[in-house]
C-alpha cells in the first residue's frame, strides 16, 4: 500500500500554489469568486479544468488583480443570479459607477467583458481606462433577454496604476448586469507613458501578489492544519499490520460517532402506519409513514414484489435533492427496477423534501422556504449549535427506516442493501458505514453539503466514517461528465485500504464511471442493479431494466394533503432543535469553571506561548485632521492582521484607544459616516483591524448581501467550509478571531506613545462576540461596544426563522455550555450595546434587550436606531 500517495490524492492543495499554477494572467470582477474544492451544492455544480477559462463558480484558484472588487461608488449592487454573481443597477437608478486601479504591468491588454442581456433595450456600459473610453457593451444588441454574451476590445494600452471604471448607462428597465471584467496581455505598450503614481488607498494589499497573500492566508491556515491531520491517519494506518489492528482503528471511530454527529436520540416505538396501496401485476407500493422521533413522521413508500417466494432481500432508497424526494420519477424508476428484480425498497422522504417539507406558513400552508437544499441548509446551521447535524438527523431517520424494515416479514433481514444518488449517494454512504445491518451500498455521485457536515470538520470526517464499511461490499457510481470520478476515488481509495488490511479483496469498494452527468438516470442504475444481485446472489435476474411507468407523485402521498405538517402536525427538525436545548442547556454557576468551559468550548488556548509580534507600516495617509496609518501585525505564524491606525490631531486627553473590528472589515476608502472615522473625529484613537477571513484577507473578494438565508451560495460556502473545518484541529473561527483582537491589544499595549492609556473595544456585528471574548479573556481589555450583535443564541434555535449572517453558526455545540447572554455576565468591565439584534436581524426593543441580555450596573444598552447617535454613550469611557 502506498500511503504517501494515499496523502497526496487526500490532501487539499495549498491555494497559493493553485494561483499561481494558472498559466493565463486573469483579470477578474468579484463574481468570479475562488473555491477550494467541488461545491455538491446538491452536487450539480462540475469540477472545471484548471486550465479553462474560469466561470462565475470557478472550481480553481484565479490570481486575483485590481478589478477583483471594485469600489461601487454610485448606484450599484451586487446580487447572486442563476449560480453567478453580477454587478447591476440598483432598482430606481439610471447611472452607476464601480471604479479600482490597474496593479498589473504595463502593457497590451484584451480587455473581456462578461454580461447578461436582462432587457432588449439599449443600455450600455461603458469601460473608460483613465476616463477614456477603451470600448462600450450595448445591451439591446443581443437577440433575447437572459441570454449571456462577451465581448473584447483587442489590444488595450494599459499603464499600472491606470484608473478603470464600469460607467453604467440604463435606458428602459435593463438592470445592465456584468459578470466579469477579464484582461489577458497580448503585448508590450507602444503608448505615450504617463508615469501614473500609485493612488492613496486604505488598502494595504495593492499588488496582484499581495492581494493573492491576504486571499490565500485563511485557506492555507486552516488546510495546513487539516493536510497535517490527514498526514497523522495516513502515517498510522502505516502501522497497522494485522486484521485486528484494523479492526481496532474500526471500533475507536465507531466509538466517536456521536462526537462526529451528534448525540442520537432514544429508539422510541415507530408507530407504522399505511394509509394506501398501489396495486400492479409484478409488485404493490404501499403508502405509509413512521416516527422515527415521537411526533417526527418519516413519509415512505414500501415497493413489495408479487409472486415471489420470501423473504425477500430489501433496499433502502435514499432521495437526492429532488422536491419531490421518494416520488421523483428517477427515484420511482430504481425503485420500481429493483422491485421487479425480486427486491423489497423502503424509499423514504428526507425531510426538507416530498410530503416533509418543514418551513410552512401557518395560515395559508404555502412552503415558507423554497427547495431541499435551502431547508436542509436553513436548519443544518442552528443544529450546530445544540450539537447536532443535518447529517445525524438523517442518519438516524435512515437508522429507522431499516428497523422498520427488519420489521416486516417479508423481508430477509440479512440482505438489506442501501441505494441513493445525490445527497441520498451520501446518505447511502452514512447509513451503511453506522448500520452493519446493510450489506451491500451503491451510492452515485455522493455529496451534499450540509449532508457531510459534522461537529470537528469535513473531508477527513468523512474518510474516517466511511473506513466503517469496509469490508463490506459498497459501489460508487459516477456520470463521465460529471467531472467528479478523481473526487469520489479518493473516498473508494481509502475504504479499499481498509479492505486489504481486514484480509479481503480491495475491489469489494470500487468506483464504476459511466456515461451521463450527475443523476440516476440509466445506465447507472444498471450498474446499481449489477452489483446488488451480485452480492444476494440474484444474477439471474440480469442488469437491464424494461421500459418503466412511474405514478404521478400525488398518487405516491403517505398523507391526504401531501405534507405532514399538514395532515399530522407534530415536530420539525428546528421544534426538535429547541427541545434539545433545553436539554442541553447547563452553564456552570461557578465563574471560573464558566470560562473554562467557553474556551474549551471555542478552543480558546491562553496557555500557548505567543509569537513574536512583527509590524510592519506601509505609510501614513493624512484626511482633514487625522493621521492614518496603515500598519499590519502577526497574530500567529502564517496569520497577518491589515490594520489601520487612525489617530485625531487632538487626542482627547485621558481618552482610551479603541480597537475596532467589524464582520465587513475595517474602512476601504475614507468615509465619514464610518465608525472609526466617527470616533476619531470625537477625539479618541482608533486600530481598525481586519481579523482573519474578514476584509483584505477575505478568501473571497466580498461576501454575498444574502437576501435569502437559505441560500447555498459558493461565496458563502468558502467561507462556511473553513469555520466548519476549523474545530477538526481543535480551533473554532470564533476563537481565532478573538485570539486576533487580543494581539491588537498587544500592539497598542507595546506603543509607547499609548502607554497608561485604557483599552476599549469596539466590535460591529459579529465582532461583538470577538470583544466580548476578548474582554473575558484579557484583563487588559477596559470596556467593550458591541454594536448590531446578536442577543442570545436561543434567538437561533426557539424560533422557526432566522436572518443573520451563517458565521453566528459554526460553534458546535455551543449552548451546551453558554449563551451570548453569559459572556455578557463574565464581562465585568463595562459594557455598551448599541442597537443589539434578533435572530431575525432586526434592532430589539430596550425592554426585550434587556430581558435578553440581562441588566447590572456593567451593561447599558442603546436602542437608538442610529450607530451615530448612540456613539454619545461613549462618554461612559471618558
Amino acid at each position: 500500500m502506498n500511503f504517501k500517495m494515499l496523502y497526496k490524492s487526500s490532501s487539499l492543495k495549498k491555494p497559493i500554489m493553485k494561483y499561481y499554477n494558472r498559466k493565463i494572467g486573469l483579470f477578474v470582477l468579484p463574481f468570479t469568486i475562488i473555491s477550494l474544492i467541488s461545491l455538491n451544492c446538491s452536487a450539480q455544480i462540475s469540477a472545471i479544468p484548471l486550465n479553462t477559462e474560469p466561470k462565475a463558480f470557478a472550481i480553481s484558484y484565479v490570481k486575483p488583480t485590481e478589478f477583483d472588487n471594485p469600489q461601487l461608488i454610485k448606484g450599484l449592487e451586487i446580487i447572486d443570479s442563476d449560480n453567478r454573481r453580477f454587478i447591476q443597477l440598483k432598482g430606481g437608478s439610471n447611472y452607476g459607477l464601480a471604479e479600482d486601479y490597474f496593479v498589473q504591468p504595463t502593457g497590451k491588454y484584451n480587455v473581456s467583458v462578461y454580461y447578461m442581456a436582462d432587457s432588449l433595450e439599449k443600455s450600455e456600459v461603458k469601460v473608460m481606462i483613465n476616463r477614456r473610453l477603451a470600448g462600450s457593451v450595448v445591451f439591446g444588441s443581443n437577440k433575447f433577454a437572459g441570454s449571456s454574451s462577451h465581448k473584447t476590445f483587442a489590444r488595450i494600452n494599459i499603464e499600472k496604476w491606470s484608473r478603470i471604471d464600469l460607467e453604467f448607462n440604463k435606458k428602459g428597465s435593463g438592470k445592465c448586469r456584468i459578470e466579469k471584467v477579464i484582461f489577458t496581455p497580448t503585448g508590450a505598450f507602444d503608448g505615450k507613458l504617463k508615469s501614473l503614481s500609485e493612488p492613496k488607498s486604505l488598502k494595504l494589499y495593492q499588488t496582484s501578489d499581495e492581494r493573492l497573500f491576504g486571499r490565500a492566508m485563511l485557506s492555507d491556515f486552516v488546510n495546513s492544519r487539516i493536510d497535517s491531520l490527514m498526514a497523522k491517519r495516513v502515517n498510522l494506518l502505516s502501522t497497522l499490520k494485522t486484521p485486528t489492528e484494523w479492526q481496532e482503528n474500526q471500533n475507536k471511530t465507531r466509538s466517536q460517532l456521536e462526537k462526529f454527529f451528534g448525540k442520537f436520540p432514544e429508539r422510541t416505538p415507530l408507530h407504522p402506519h399505511i394509509t394506501g396501496k398501489i396495486i400492479h401485476d409484478k409488485y404493490t407500493v404501499e403508502r405509509l409513514y413512521f416516527q422515527s422521533q415521537p411526533g417526527y413522521y418519516v413519509t415512505a413508500n414500501l415497493y413489495i414484489p408479487t409472486n415471489r417466494k420470501g423473504p425477500l432481500p430489501a433496499v433502502l432508497l435514499t432521495s437526492g435533492h429532488s422536491s419531490p424526494g421518494k416520488a421523483y420519477s428517477r427515484y420511482q424508476t430504481a425503485s420500481i427496477g429493483l422491485a421487479l428484480k425480486g427486491y423489497i425498497v423502503l424509499a423514504i422522504d428526507p425531510m426538507g423534501q416530498g410530503e416533509r417539507f418543514e418551513y410552512l406558513d401557518p395560515k395559508s400552508k404555502e412552503i415558507t422556504i423554497q427547495g431541499p437544499v435551502d431547508e436542509h441548509y436553513y436548519l443544518g446551521r442552528p443544529s450546530f449549535l445544540v450539537n447536532w447535524t443535518l447529517s445525524g438527523l438523517r442518519v438516524w431517520d435512515c437508522i429507522r427506516a431499516v428497523d422498520y424494515l427488519v420489521s416486516r416479514r417479508e423481508v430477509d433481514t440479512s440482505k438489506i442493501a442501501a441505494v441513493g444518488n445525490s445527497g441520498g449517494g451520501q446518505m447511502a454512504l452514512l447509513i451503511t458505514a453506522v448500520d452493519t445491518r446493510i450489506k451491500v451500498c451503491a451510492a452515485g455521485h455522493p455529496g451534499g453539503q450540509m449532508e457531510k457536515n459534522y461537529l470537528p470538520g469535513q473531508n477527513l470526517i468523512d474518510r474516517q466514517i466511511f473506513s466503517l464499511i469496509a469490508p463490506r461490499p459498497v459501489r460508487v457510481i459516477v456520470g463521465e461528465k460529471s467531472g467528479e470520478a478523481a473526487f469520489h476515488r479518493k473516498k473508494i481509495e481509502d475504504i479499499q485500504l481498509f479492505n486489504e488490511g481486514l484480509g479481503f479483496d480491495k475491489n469489494r469498494a470500487q468506483i464504476v464511471i459511466v456515461d451521463g452527468v450527475h443523476d440516476l438516470k440509466y445506465p447507472k442504475r444498471e450498474k446499481v442493479y449489477e452489483w446488488l444481485n451480485h452480492w444476494f446472489d440474484k444474477e439471474v435476474e440480469g442488469a437491464t431494466e424494461p421500459a418503466i411507468q412511474t405514478e404521478e407523485p400525488e398518487a405516491l402521498w403517505a398523507t391526504k394533503s401531501g405534507l405532514t405538517l399538514t395532515s399530522l402536525g407534530g415536530e420539525t427538525g428546528q421544534t426538535l432543535n429547541a427541545k434539545r436545548l433545553k436539554e442541553i442547556y447547563k452553564p456552570a454557576s461557578n465563574i471560573i469553571e464558566l470560562k473554562e468551559r467557553i474556551a474549551k468550548r471555542i478552543g480558546l488556548s491562553l496557555n500557548e506561548k505567543k509569537a513574536q509580534l512583527k509590524t510592519h507600516s506601509s505609510g501614513t495617509y493624512y484626511y482633514g485632521d487625522l493621521s492614518v496609518e496603515k500598519l499590519t501585525y502577526h497574530s500567529e505564524e502564517g496569520v497577518e492582521i491589515p490594520s489601520l491606525l487612525i489617530t485625531p490631531k487632538n487626542v482627547k486627553a485621558e481618552s482610551p484607544v479603541y480597537i475596532y473590528a467589524s464582520d465587513r472589515g475595517k474602512p476601504t476608502q475614507f468615509e465619514d459616516m464610518d465608525v472609526p472615522f466617527q470616533l476619531a473625529k470625537r477625539g479618541y484613537i482608533v486600530l481598525a483591524i481586519d481579523v482573519r477571513g474578514i476584509g483584505e484577507t477575505s478568501p473571497t473578494p466580498s461576501l454575498p448581501l444574502t437576501v435569502k438565508y437559505s441560500d447555498c451560495t459558493p461565496f458563502q460556502w468558502f467561507h462556511d467550509r473553513l469555520a466548519i473545518e476549523s474545530p477538526g484541529f481543535g480551533r473554532t473561527m470564533l476563537a481565532m478571531r478573538t485570539y486576533d483582537v487580543m494581539r491588537g491589544i498587544d500592539f497598542v499595549k507595546s506603543q509607547k506613545e499609548f502607554e497608561g492609556k485604557r483599552v476599549v473595544v469596539y466590535g460591529k456585528g459579529l465582532g461583538g462576540l470577538w470583544a466580548l471574548l476578548a474582554s473575558i479573556y484579557d484583563s487588559r481589555v477596559n470596556g467593550v461596544v458591541t454594536d448590531g450583535t446578536l442577543a442570545s443564541y436561543k434567538l437561533l434555535i426557539t424560533n422557526k426563522y432566522y436572518k443573520v449572517p451563517s458565521a453566528y453558526f459554526w460553534v458546535p455545540g455551543a449552548v451546551c455550555d453558554f449563551d451570548i447572554p453569559d459572556l455578557a455576565r463574565l464581562t465585568l468591565k463595562q459594557q455598551i450595546w448599541i442597537n443589539p439584534i434578533s435572530g431575525l436581524g432586526e434592532n430589539l426593543s430596550s425592554f426585550n434587550a434587556v430581558s435578553i441580555i440581562g441588566s447590572n450596573k456593567n451593561i447599558h444598552i442603546v436602542t437608538s436606531g442610529k450607530t451615530s447617535d448612540a456613539l454619545n454613550d461613549l462618554k461612559l469611557f471618558n
